[in-house]
């Protein structure tokens, strides 16, 4: 009890310092007059009495320093004793104060603008119980060497009938329903998901059930709402249990709704939840499956028997299942997806910027010990140990730092949600739109702050705490920062700089140069002035190809016919709008590879018209026609890739493929020119091309493309309003333009480009101004030796010359060592655009020729300052 109460009193001490300090000289004042009266009783005059007095307490100064380190917290109060110090030292140096604070914010405000995005995508946890137990289940393939794939309903089946690591399993899909309205059908997010999704998540309706497992089969018609779709399409009443939606023009009856926030798929929060059918073909891959880990099992473990259930899957299913294997990846990251490594690769880029910007205040702060060596050595006379100094040293960094990092983070309050919303404009990004500044990017810019400090602190302090007295006192020495020990100490910094704004400036270059390329490629059709509206078919018309075939038919040539539109089309898989759809087939006259049994290529399914609506040239034959129809043979045309792949050095004109399983031929009577269908910067696929006239594989998602005479966009609402009055039960979504559409492909690398691209500029900025520095204190140290120089005969060219050859030196030597890393980055930017070079000669080369540039730039200032000094000036100075 009393050792607790001794510690809470020294606990205490900092905040009664002032009375206990008035109180203890107090009574030490007492003890020495009784001291005194007692020798002046015994003889002593009063001025021999006061001196034998202080000899035999001790000291006073002594006795009280005793007394504050058994009361106190020695190291609290020196701590607080630097702090005052170091306030003062900043207000007595404004300017470096102001400098230092503002490089600091900068590059602190930089890390955590990025790391709000990186914490709101990757390191939030999600809105689920225990959501570190969640993890997604990929299916995978040996042969291509997919890692991420969907999988069959037979497969999941067997996941969830044979593992013994999760307390749950469930697959879902991403479906749009098409939902009845009152005026027209609107195409609203749906998920399809199996009995036991929700008690998967660990989540329960706020209203009503969940699905049960006698409703997993084919004709259930039940619908559960999220709190999204109960609020839009019922308004959020009370009674909507029991009550009827028409989905897909089927009844649906909705037995329950989710809690509020409940969002399973960020980018397209959904609106309704539906059953996915039971069905029994392993060919079929389609579903992503959601499962919880035991709290007793590690991913590695479920990994592993994983592994061991699809090999026995595979060894009962050789045909379907031969090459599927399966991959468990924690929920979080599968919702991260592709924003991951680009992500994680800012997050690096801005660490290096603000390792530039460490790298220059500690220049700052080694020449600011000009003005204060002989201070230090004062210290270090009067009894200063080193440590001592270097706490006092990083505290005065640490109060640096931290007012660099609430100043940065106010910049990164301000800009990370402008970065969001540029991002999540170009494309989607999960869960972006929820950075803001929180508790973890508190504790992130404290932790770099400090961090910070003791990076450029820690070389400040060790350079600086160690001062001779004795030359010091005498100024008989040059300063810490003026030996050859200083001297390299800010070479060495300097040449980091450098390496680190190359490594940075090759990243942006490499960007930049795979960016010019794809704008520079052409994407194989006409995009000017051509406006496209996504539009969903119904079951019905799915299902009947007389009905089907009807409705295009006339939504085309009423759209055709509107003033301003040359021609209109249609297309199942719009050109570079992210998606594909691929078909096995078997080529007539020609065994089929093995093992597979069936090629297998990109088909697409499109109307008569559409290769002359968006100029795609026809190589050889001819486009589809008006005479192709339902009863006519069956026609494909093909991309000038698929020619060349499957018929090379043949005339493909003629040749005949066969849908698996179909028998029915259908012969090639066209090749077109190769139309990019990913991205601008991925290889050309064989393309086939059906004929939406005749009959078609069921996909629903169809889009319109319309080629005007000019200004597409002040077409958009007449084309809509046409083409939605054909039929209300088919709803039409997203109205763009192609330019639009071409501009989002390349949306990611372009905005990439301008974040690393900005890193870049301000690293090398930054790199700049430190080599001007070192140059220029060099330089400063060098008058004297400028002038013998002078008065010996060299001339201005020399002195110019000779200051230019040591900053270029460090700038070159930074150049050799930062090569290393820009080829690592470049690596590292292939997970962003695998079109980039890692180490593309011409692009490190015009990066390297920027950076001699500006470090030219940088040193030539003060080696043309150092050539105009005064002779005679130069010899007094010293």
């Amino acid at each position: 009890m009393r050792r607790a109460r001794a510690w809470l009193l020294r606990l205490l001490a900092p905040f009664t310092r002032a009375r206990r300090e008035r109180e203890f000289a107090e009574e030490l004042q007492s003890h020495l007059a009784m001291h005194i009266e007692d020798s002046v009783r015994a003889g002593l005059s009063r001025e021999a009495a006061r001196r034998h007095a202080l000899v035999k307490l001790g000291g006073v100064a002594q006795i009280k320093e005793q007394y504050r380190d058994r009361t106190g917290l020695p190291f609290v109060d020196h701590l607080l004793q630097d702090i005052r110090i170091g306030a003062r030292m900043l207000r007595r140096n404004p300017t470096f104060a102001v400098v230092a604070v503002l490089t600091l914010a900068l590059g602190i405000g930089a890390n955590t603008a990025i790391f709000s995005l990186v914490n709101a995508v990757l390191l939030r946890p999600l809105p689920f119980p225990a959501p570190d137990r969640l993890v997604l289940i990929w299916a995978t393939n040996t042969k291509n060497g997919d890692i991420q794939d969907v999988a069959s309903y037979p497969d999941v089946e067997a996941w969830r009938a044979q593992s013994r690591s999760f307390d749950g399993m469930a697959a879902f899909t991403s479906r749009g329903a098409m939902l009845a309205g009152d005026a027209r059908a609107e195409r609203v997010p749906a998920l399809q998901t199996m009995s036991g999704f929700f008690e998967t998540l660990g989540v329960q309706p706020a209203m009503g059930r969940t699905f049960r497992a006698e409703e997993d089969a084919p004709g259930s018609r039940v619908v559960i709402l999220s709190d999204l779709g109960w609020q839009r399409h019922f308004g959020g009443r009370a009674d909507v249990l029991g009550r009827t939606l028409r989905l897909n023009e089927k009844p649906h009856t909705v037995i329950g709704v989710m809690p509020e926030g409940l969002v399973v798929l960020p980018l397209e929060p959904e609106h309704v939840y539906t059953t996915i059918p039971r069905e029994s073909n392993r060919n079929h891959g389609y579903l992503r499956t959601i499962a919880r880990l035991k709290s007793d099992v590690s991913r590695e473990a479920a990994q592993a028997e994983m592994d061991a259930i699809t090999r026995q899957i595979a060894a009962e299913f050789p045909k379907s299942n031969e090459a599927v294997g399966a991959n468990v990846m924690p929920l979080v990251d599968a919702i991260a997806g592709d924003a991951r490594p680009g992500l994680l690769i800012c997050l690096g880029a801005v660490v290096a910027v603000l390792l530039v910007a460490c790298t220059n205040v500690a220049n700052l702060l080694l020449s600011r010990n000009v003005s204060r060596h002989r201070e230090l050595a004062l210290r270090t006379a009067l009894g200063a140990g080193r440590l001592r100094l270097m706490q006092q040293l990083l505290t005065e960094s640490l109060l640096i730092a931290l007012s660099g990092g609430a100043l940065g983070l106010l910049v990164a309050t301000w800009s990370a949600p402008l970065l969001a919303a540029l991002l999540q404009d170009s494309f989607p990004i999960p869960r972006i739109d929820g950075a803001r500044t929180d508790g973890a990017v508190l504790a992130f810019t404290l932790l770099v702050s400090v961090a910070t400090a003791v990076v450029f602190g820690g070389i400040h302090a060790v350079a600086a705490a160690a001062p001779q007295p004795g030359d010091a006192l005498r100024e008989a020495s040059r300063t810490t920062t003026g030996g050859p020990a200083g001297r390299r100490v800010r070479s060495i910094l300097v040449v980091t700089e450098m390496a680190l704004a190359l490594a940075l400036l090759a990243g942006a270059g490499a960007l930049l140069k795979s960016l010019l390329t794809m704008r520079a490629t052409a994407p194989g059709f006409q995009s000017e002035n051509v406006l496209t509206v996504d539009f969903w078919l119904p079951e019905s018309k799915l299902k009947n190809d007389a009905d089907r075939v009807q409705f295009l038919e006339t939504v085309v040539s009423r759209v055709s016919a509107l003033p301003g539109a040359r021609s209109a089309a249609l297309v199942t898989n719009l050109p570079l709008n992210g998606g594909y759809d691929s078909l096995g087939f078997r080529i007539v006259g020609k065994p089929p590879p093995q093992p597979r049994g069936y090629y297998s290529a990109n088909f697409n399914v499109v109307s008569p018209g559409y290769f002359r609506t968006l100029m795609v040239p026809v190589r050889a034959g001819r486009e589809f026609g008006s005479n192709d129809s339902m009863a006519a043979p069956r026609v494909i045309v093909i991309n000038e890739a698929a020619a060349a792949r499957f018929w090379p050095g043949e005339d493909a004109l003629g040749k005949q493929i066969t849908l698996h399983p179909s028998t029915q031929p259908l012969t090639v009577v066209g090749i077109v020119g190769d139309v990019r269908q990913m991205s601008l910067g991925s290889a050309v696929r064989p393309e086939i091309y059906v004929n939406y006239q005749q009959p078609t594989p069921d996909w629903p998602g169809l889009t319109l493309v319309v080629s005007t005479d000019s200004g597409p966009a002040a077409l958009a609402p007449t084309v809509r309003a046409v083409a939605e009055s054909v039929d209300r039960a088919v709803p039409f979504a997203r109205v763009r333009t192609l330019d639009d559409v071409l501009a989002g492909s390349i949306a990611a690398p372009r905005v990439y480009t301008i974040l690393l691209g900005s890193f870049a500029l301000l690293g090398l900025t930054l790199a700049g101004v430190g080599l001007y520095g070192v140059v220029s204190y060099a330089a400063s140290q060098r008058v004297h030796e400028i002038g013998i120089r002078q008065a010996l005969g060299a001339a201005r060219r020399d002195i110019l010359t000779l200051v230019l050859r040591h900053g270029m030196w460090l700038a070159g030597v930074g150049l050799a060592v930062g090569l290393g890393g820009a080829v690592g980055l470049t690596r590292l930017l292939t997970s962003l655009e695998p079109t980039i070079q890692a180490a593309n000669p011409w692009t490190l080369a015009a990066v390297s020729a920027v950076l001699l540039g500006v470090a030219l730039a940088a040193t030539f200032v003060p080696a043309y300052r150092a050539s105009r000094i005064d002779p005679l000036v130069a010899l007094r100075h010293e």
